[in-house]
């Protein structure tokens, strides 16, 4: 009786988790897929950034790369093109 009792519960913990894993996966793409196509601020200043850097308005361009290197730190690539306009500024 105790052995059938424990696979009553283990198959109802087990199965309540694998029906329940299939919803939470749709809704992490359901979200995904929203935040997929949308721009962030940060993008949209390193759009600009890049847009005017390859204008040549180094200032312009340093502006909105800082902008978003305010937004988010630590991102490579941010500072990076912080640091190559910086470069074009001062005629290196």
């Amino acid at each position: 009786m105790k052995k059938l009792l424990i696979f009553a519960i283990a198959s109802s913990c087990f199965l309540g988790n694998f029906y329940n894993a299939p919803q939470s996966l749709e809704a992490q793409n359901a979200q995904s897929q929203k935040t997929k196509g949308a721009k962030t601020k940060f993008d949209i200043a390193m759009k600009a950034g890049y847009e005017a850097y390859n204008k040549k308005d180094y200032k312009t361009a340093l502006t909105n790369f800082n902008q978003a290197l305010a937004l988010r730190p630590k991102n490579i690539y941010a500072t990076k093109a912080v640091q190559n306009t910086e470069k074009r500024l001062a005629g290196k």
